[in-house]
């Protein structure tokens, strides 16, 4: 079986892979557009548990302070944007400040694990590493976990909530046990108010959330994965030819990139989904894909080496 792309622009390794990976008939699902964007009909009710999420909103970052006392120290807007006909949310997360936090993650429901997966990039400079965490939704509560190594060697749970969900407001918090989840001590609570249904990214948008110059992560390898952003079009073969278009935004200051594929590059109605770092405490590139047929999950792919990705 033979695959290619064949593109309008001189584009490397990535691209083929991209777009192998994500080759599917777009006819495989029927499409609802009552939210206001694009959904599979093929999609079981708990994957839409986070439409609320979908949306442009401003968010107080409240951090705790060494006393015990909170203070509103961040101010910050949040684009959730619905991709993958609705079977994923993107979001990015930038500070108001050029050189503030800025951040970005990717959840989608799993139903072979029967919970939520989320996916996170919140690059310090020149350093970006993926974290994980899954969980569930009971009774509009959202709670999702993960767990690290401490500095002393224990195992420390992290625990982020999603709370007092209404359609203009929503709050997040943080915490960290370690004793096993007996006890938690919170550092961070967001507040979210909407400032706009649905967001979305579009090919050659030139105004992406959470990119200002680049500077945060210009280290070589950051910029080995450049040649992806803006839209190249081509031809796949994978049993069958098919045109594709893929559009790639560089985001989080340089410190990441995602791309979409389908037939026009459009966020919502692609169905294939990349995101791209440089994993400097582990010295690899890390590569997430997603497809928008229902019950695939979130892969994560890692190299020294970008060409064998």
């Amino acid at each position: 079986m033979s695959r290619r792309v064949e593109g309008q622009k001189p584009i490397r390794w990535m691209v083929s892979r991209v777009a192998m990976a994500f080759f599917v008939p777009l006819a495989a699902a029927g499409q609802e557009t009552s939210p206001g964007f694009p959904v599979s009909s093929a999609l079981q009710p708990e994957a839409r548990q986070f439409d609320f999420w979908v949306g442009e909103w401003d968010v107080t970052l409240r951090v705790r302070q060494n006393d015990g006392s909170w203070a509103d120290q961040h101010q910050a807007v949040a684009h959730g944007y619905p991709i993958l006909n609705g079977k994923a949310v993107l979001e990015l997360w930038s500070e108001d400040r050029i050189q503030g936090i800025k951040g970005f993650s990717v959840r989608s429901f799993d139903p072979q694990s029967d919970e939520w997966v989320l996916w996170l990039n919140w690059p310090q400079p020149n350093q970006a590493i993926l974290g994980r965490l899954t969980g569930r939704f009971r009774h509009g509560r959202g709670e999702f976990f993960s767990e690290f190594p401490g500095q002393d060697g224990e195992t420390v749970r992290a625990r982020y909530t999603f709370s007092d969900v209404a359609p203009d407001r929503l709050r997040w918090d943080d915490a960290y046990s370690r004793d096993g989840g007996e006890t938690w001590s919170h550092n961070w609570i967001m507040e979210f108010s909407r400032r706009a249904a649905v967001p979305s990214l579009t090919p050659g948008q030139a105004d992406v959330p959470t990119f200002h110059d680049g500077t945060r992560c210009d280290a070589p390898e950051f910029r080995a994965y450049e040649f992806l952003e803006g839209r190249h079009s081509g031809q796949v073969e994978a049993g069958g030819q098919g045109a594709v278009t893929i559009t790639g935004h560089r985001i989080l200051d340089g410190c990441g990139l995602v791309t979409f594929a389908g037939t026009d590059g459009e966020s919502a109605s692609a169905w294939g989904f990349s995101h791209i770092n440089w994993a400097a405490p582990l010295g690899q590139f890390e590569l997430l894909t997603l497809t928008f047929q229902p019950g695939t999950p979130i892969r994560r792919f890692v190299t020294t080496d970008p060409d064998r990705l």
